[in-house]
């Protein structure tokens, strides 16, 4: 297999680099565009050893520095500038490149602050398009506690409390179609992402009270929320709906809904707060997950991080990394070997395609397209510790 992923490796960076050179429409996120794509680039020219890459990654990197400060509206982690500035810090700290927006920087923080503060005032905490995005930035860049404060605020008075179970929840729009009010349970926009938001206030040294107390109740919530496994088919649901007979169902298995993200979030949690009852609880769920292996099951249609075979593989290596566990480095492989499988698109990019609402697409982004399954094989193949997962919130 190793041999075939390190021929799909390349076959995704000639597909890239050819829309660079063809200079194709560009969306500058993160996490849906041209961002995501540098990234992947970046681990590309370190993996190829080879110049003339690191060459055309670095004249790209300089093209998009000229125009992303001139382009961007978005503020949010997903497409916009506070997901782009928590990887230039990312990309310093791992001595890829040391970008300098010195000049604005003071700017683009305001900037960022303005916004966050918008979200908080239509409390939308949604860490892919809300203000906890924000807040992930700038506890990466660790100079602004004053906002954080403002964040744990926010979080700690637009919560439902309940003292006697000692719950913490907070209120999502669950479908704005059909006016559906409920509980996120999910990474991607939910409570789960909130725990970890927290968990890293946690190791960024604010312990205060209010932390630990949503910390702890945002836990007990999600735990409070757990199904039998064999009934059910998972052990969380993806959200809970207020006002409304409607049932629930399983969750999928992918990194942006369901059991492997709520599991990721309760090992983390244990880890920031010294709690090996939550990251017992955390594996228990994992581990569990391992064993769903069929398509139908699992609800995966397509090979990228978000809701794809990339994105389960992407969790279980992370987890082999943290446990050395034999299920955690067969379930990776097995989600590898998928992801080899859904490279059969003849006019796809690589092979691949994304499904999307009506059909599939064509896709270079990071969270949904071939950057990131791109980057989940190269961290298989080398070995290495995975460390770009923590910008989707898994270290």
């Amino acid at each position: 297999m190793e041999s075939i992923i390190k021929q799909k490796i390349d076959s995704i960076a000639e597909y890239i680099f050819t829309k660079i050179q063809n200079q194709e429409e560009e969306s500058f996120g993160l996490y849906s565009g041209e961002f995501g794509i540098l990234l992947f680039l970046f681990y590309y020219s370190k993996y190829s050893k080879n110049k003339k890459y690191a060459l055309l990654t670095g004249n790209y990197a300089e093209k998009l520095l000229e125009q992303f400060t001139k382009s961007m509206k978005l503020h949010t982690f997903c497409s916009g500038l506070s997901g782009i500035l928590y990887l230039f810090e990312f990309l310093r700290e791992n001595d890829f490149i040391d970008i300098d927006v010195g000049d604005v920087q003071s700017m683009l923080d305001d900037f960022l602050v303005a916004k966050m503060r918008q979200d908080i005032g239509r409390q939308h905490y949604d860490f892919m398009h809300g203000a906890l995005g924000v807040g992930l930035y700038f506890l990466k860049k660790g100079t602004y506690p004053g906002y954080i404060q403002e964040l744990i605020d926010f979080l700690y008075y637009t919560a439902e409390k309940d003292a006697k179970s000692q719950i913490f929840k907070w209120e999502s729009v669950i479908n704005p179609e059909k006016n559906l009010i409920g509980y996120n349970l999910a990474l991607s926009h939910g409570l789960s992402s909130i725990i970890i938001f927290l968990s890293r206030v946690v190791n960024s040294g604010i312990t205060n009270e209010k932390v630990i107390e949503m910390l702890s109740g945002a836990v007990n919530y999600v735990l409070s929320q757990k199904r039998d496994f064999s009934q059910f088919g998972s052990y969380f649901p993806s959200y809970l709906l207020k006002n409304t007979s409607e049932s629930v169902s399983k969750s999928r298995l992918a990194w942006c809904y369901g059991d492997l993200g709520i599991g990721m979030a309760l090992w983390l949690a244990g880890k920031a707060v010294d709690k090996p009852e939550w990251k017992e609880k955390g594996l228990t769920v994992l581990l569990r997950n391992t064993r769903r292996l069929s398509l139908d099951d699992s609800y995966v249609r397509d090979a990228g991080i978000c809701h794809g075979s990339s994105g389960i593989a992407m969790i279980f290596h992370r987890m082999y990394l943290e446990t050395r566990c034999d299920e955690f480095k067969e379930a990776t492989h097995y989600w590898l070997s998928q992801t080899l499988n859904f490279s059969n698109f003849e006019d796809g990019l690589a092979g691949y395609k994304t499904f999307v609402v009506g059909g599939w697409k064509c896709d270079y982004s990071s969270l949904t397209g071939i950057s990131g399954i791109g980057l989940v094989f190269m961290s298989y193949l080398e070995d290495c510790q995975q460390t770009w997962d923590e910008m989707f919130l898994l270290s």
